[in-house]
């Protein structure tokens, strides 16, 4: 990520369009902008956290491994975040130029649409394929459904541990 972002920069300064090395210099890179804060945390939270992944024992770790997960995670929505909002937020016409992001209605509305969706189909999904262990099904099955029983083979009757040591040594 960080030889993306660098090349980005790069491309801004070399392409020597001045227009779009503004837009970049002055909606990102620059600290002091309204939004560039945001710019610095994705590439601390894409480029620089993820260098404790040089020392072997921070690989190895779970904790750290599950920490770093979540602050990349947080650094790509702000990745999304530089590409969506600090683009839009100065362009080339001075006349939409604002200060802040602010979602209409409908922009609030279509969101909060897309979770209804999700959990509508996953609700009828549950509903109709839920999701039951099916060791759990064969385990009740084998001790109280009398069909099952009835068909049960030889093998099946045996307990665990006959069946363990009855069949361990047989490769």
């Amino acid at each position: 990520m960080g030889c993306a972002y660098l090349t980005e920069l790069f491309i801004a300064w070399y392409g020597q369009n001045k227009f779009e090395g503004w837009a970049f210099f002055q909606n990102r890179v620059n600290i002091n902008s309204p939004l560039g804060w945001s710019y610095y945390i994705m590439m601390s939270c894409n480029v620089l956290s993820p260098q404790i992944f040089w020392f072997r024992k921070m690989r190895r770790n779970l904790t750290v491994t599950m920490f770093m997960s979540v602050i990349v995670n947080i650094g790509m929505w702000f990745e999304r975040f530089v590409i969506i909002v600090t683009s839009i937020y100065r362009d080339y016409v001075p006349s939409s130029w604002s200060t802040y992001y602010r979602p209409t209605i409908w922009e609030v509305g279509f969101y909060m649409g897309t979770f209804g969706l999700f959990f509508t189909c996953y609700f009828l999904f549950s509903k109709f394929f839920p999701v039951i262990a099916i060791a759990e099904i064969k385990h009740i099955l084998k001790r109280s459904g009398a069909n099952y029983k009835e068909a049960m083979g030889g093998e099946e009757r045996e307990s665990v541990e006959e069946f363990a040591h009855e069949y361990a040594h047989k490769h």
